[in-house]
């Protein structure tokens, strides 16, 4: 490092335990120190780049020389032994860092929060929540906040709890902010977490993130059931028929409460995790449904109402064999009240010679949450096999093979 990058890094050190003393509200006299190793960590060795050494003296002498530390050298060395904070030349040292780093004091920092907020005082429940939880931050000078996020995400959560239009996200974070992708772009995530901590409404199992802004009249996006095979759908005063469209087709989510009855021209039902896989496989004597994951609210409503019109036909999902491909298999069997069987997801797809190139190792993620199955029927032989191997295997080369050997 230079020794400018050296004069900010001491700096940061001595005031990064000057604002973790203070957030304690401890009350000593003994005065903020910094050791050089803290900075250069093989300071002290001998194995040391005598550059490096000699920038950081540079560096600590120059802050010497302002007056914004005190120095402990090793006797009869020039050698730094402690540096020390000058309390009483903080505001000098905050000016310093902000003409040269570009550093913005906490002071100003704090103060500019607090002008934001006071801007809310008389906005709803959940903004109000949210700007007390920023003031409270503010108490702890060791956090970091950044005043243009803070104005940022009170601009949105404003917004949203005023909202009674249904709108696309992109329309939303046009209306907010001036810019289609913005919002997803910068604070996306964070305000879906904000919304559901005020709201009171924590995110369920294998449940997106994002779903607690329905609440607010926003979608992502118009959300598509995708079928291929032999459906019949009706509407009052028309009807869809599937059979002949060999890549199947897409039903807007908003045209699925209209949906008077649906007819499945074939033996069993098949819900397919990954588009590949869904795109490769051929019909056969199955009506296929695209998932994608963890089934959506407007996929569950409308398997239901496929259960409940098509009570004879077998149900079965295909996915990928790991733990993530059981639990989806599990959320979708809970939320539609239906039973899927598992359609090549056992232990005979992991011997198969064929696949054995394509078998991947097992992440500790995925021991530690295997472990919250092992006890459930479906699973459990499959997820043995898989611990005692380590192994797991993704579904797309098994709908190759498998189109391919019909």
């Amino acid at each position: 490092m230079s020794s400018k990058d050296y004069k900010r890094a001491v700096l940061d050190g001595l005031l990064k335990k000057y604002f973790n003393r203070s957030a304690k509200k401890i009350r000593t006299n003994r005065r903020i120190l910094l050791k050089p190793a803290e900075v250069y960590k093989h300071y002290s060795r001998n194995n040391a780049e005598i550059t490096e050494k000699q920038c950081l003296n540079e560096a600590v002498s120059g802050l010497l020389r302002m007056g914004f530390v005190t120095v402990d050298y090793l006797k009869f060395s020039d050698d730094i032994e402690k540096i020390y904070l000058q309390e009483e030349n903080l505001d000098a040292v905050y000016e310093y860092l902000h003409r040269e780093y570009g550093v913005i004091p906490q002071s100003t920092v704090s103060k500019q929060i607090r002008e934001t907020v006071k801007q809310y005082d008389a906005a709803g429940e959940i903004v109000r929540s949210c700007c007390g939880s920023i003031l409270a931050q503010l108490e702890d000078p060791r956090l970091s906040i950044s005043p243009e996020r803070i104005e940022a995400n009170l601009k949105m959560l404003d917004f949203l709890e005023k909202n009674e239009e249904k709108l696309y996200v992109r329309e939303a974070s046009m209306l907010v902010y001036g810019d289609s992708k913005w919002f997803e772009s910068n604070n996306y995530e964070e305000i879906c977490t904000l919304l559901r901590n005020a709201a009171g409404r924590p995110r369920k199992e294998s449940e997106r993130n994002d779903a607690i802004l329905e609440a607010f009249h926003v979608i992502p996006a118009e959300q598509e059931i995708f079928l291929k095979g032999d459906w019949r759908i009706e509407w009052e005063g028309y009807v869809l028929e599937t059979a002949r469209l060999q890549g199947g087709i897409a039903i807007a989510s908003g045209d699925i409460p209209g949906i008077r009855r649906i007819t499945v021209n074939a033996s069993g039902v098949m819900t397919v995790e990954n588009k590949t896989s869904y795109q490769r496989m051929k019909c056969g004597d199955n009506a296929l449904m695209y998932l994608g994951g963890f089934a959506n609210r407007c996929q569950i409503q409308f398997l239901k109402k496929v259960i409940q019109d098509n009570p004879g036909v077998n149900y079965l999902h295909f996915g990928d064999i790991d733990v993530g491909g059981f639990l989806i298999h599990k959320h979708l069997c809970r939320e539609t009240g239906k039973d899927f069987s598992l359609y090549c997801m056992g232990v005979q797809q992991l011997e198969d010679e064929r696949f054995q190139d394509c078998l991947k190792e097992m992440t500790e993620h995925d021991r530690s949450r295997l472990e919250t199955l092992l006890g459930e029927a479906p699973y459990c032989e499959v997820l043995k096999y898989m611990k005692e191997h380590n192994v797991k295997l993704e579904q797309e080369i098994i709908s190759y093979h498998n189109q391919h050997s019909q």
